[in-house]
Formats: C-alpha cells, structure tokens, sequence
C-alpha cells in the first residue's frame, strides 16, 4: 500500500480559482524575503529574517531537502509569490499531519489563505486518503483561526503554556487547536452538495 509521502509525489502542483501552489524554489527568495522580513507577518509564525540569504538558507533547508507537502503560494493571474502552505508532522500509520500557512500581508484579508487552505484540505482527503488534520495558532492571532474555522476545521481547545514566544522571551503562548475528520470533513461535503442539487420543478 502506498504511503502518504508517495501519494504527496503526484500532487507537486494544485490548482484553485486563483491559485496556482506549486514546489518552492532558490528563485521564489527575494519574494519569500518581503514577508519573512515584515515583523508583522512574522510575529506569530517564525522568526524575521534579516537578510536575503537566510531566506534562501531556509528555503534549501525546508523546501528543497524536504519538498513533499510543501506548496509556495502563486498568484495565477501574475505569477506573484505570496506565502507557503504546508503539510506538516505528518504520521504514516494514524494518517494524520497538521497544516500550516503565512501569506504576503499585502495580499491578507482577500480569502487567499482560505483558499490555499481548502485545496490542501480537499488534497489531504479525498485523495491522500488521511484521517486528521490539526492546526493551531496563537490565540493573540486570532485571524489565522478565522482561516482554520472558514476552512471547514472545527474549534477543539486551548493550550496554555504551549511554548515561549519566538519575539518576546517573558511571554508564554497559549496555542488554539483545530481539528478536523476526514468523517466530519465527507459529511459537510456531502451536505453542500445535497444543496447545490437543482430544485425539480413539477
């Protein structure tokens, strides 16, 4: 039976309305580089680079020496760079990962990172046959859960005392969970597509 990472190998590429997420390469640094420098972008996801060489280190680092589950984020109608989504921690025998994401501020509250997200999830269901996906955020980032609770995830708990914070030492996080089944992810599906049906006029 395959496992996930050979299924992942066939989906290199996925295309949505509006996105084209597709493997990250040395060439997408300077455009990881506007983001990952921003402090604004960065403050509840890793830490800020300080120079395009780091962005590209970390590239060689994440995308390249692991590129399965792991998506740059394309603007189709212009090509542009704006962020990464990836399948993460994933477990072979459970087929359950978490998902991750961090997008271009100036392309934020457009339903971009939703959109990623769907497809992933989509993805991580109905064709790499996985049972769970998890993701989590800060709860002073109460944005990147508005992403998780339009994607379809469902709200599970809070952690308190999680992890220190990457940007302020004295500062404990508390990470909210989210979680969704591939039982819970087929029924809404099934349900939207129950009241996409035309009506029979008689």
């Amino acid at each position: 039976m395959e496992n996930l990472y050979v299924k992942l190998a066939a989906y290199r590429e996925v295309e949505t309305e509006r996105l084209h997420l597709r493997p990250v390469t040395l060439e997408d640094a300077p455009a990881m580089f506007e983001y990952a420098s921003d402090e604004t972008v960065t403050r509840y996801t890793f830490a800020t680079n300080q120079s395009l060489e780091e962005t590209r280190n970390n590239i060689a680092l994440f995308y390249l020496a692991s590129p399965l589950g792991r998506w740059g984020i394309e603007l189709k109608e212009n090509g542009k760079f704006i962020g990464t989504i990836d399948l993460l921690d994933l477990d072979l025998c459970l087929k359950k990962g978490s998902i991750g994401y961090v997008l271009n501020k100036s392309y934020w509250n457009q339903g971009l990172a939703t959109e990623a997200t769907k497809a992933v999830i989509a993805l991580a269901f109905e064709q790499l046959g996985m049972n769970k996906l998890i993701a989590v955020h800060d709860q002073d980032n109460p944005a990147s859960g508005r992403v998780m609770a339009k994607s379809g995830m469902k709200y599970s708990h809070e952690e308190p005392y999680a992890m220190l914070d990457l940007h302020e030492e004295v500062r404990m996080v508390t990470r909210v969970h989210y979680v969704l089944t591939k039982e819970e992810y087929l029924a809404e599906k099934m349900s939207q597509d129950i009241d996409k049906r035309p009506i029979s006029m008689i």
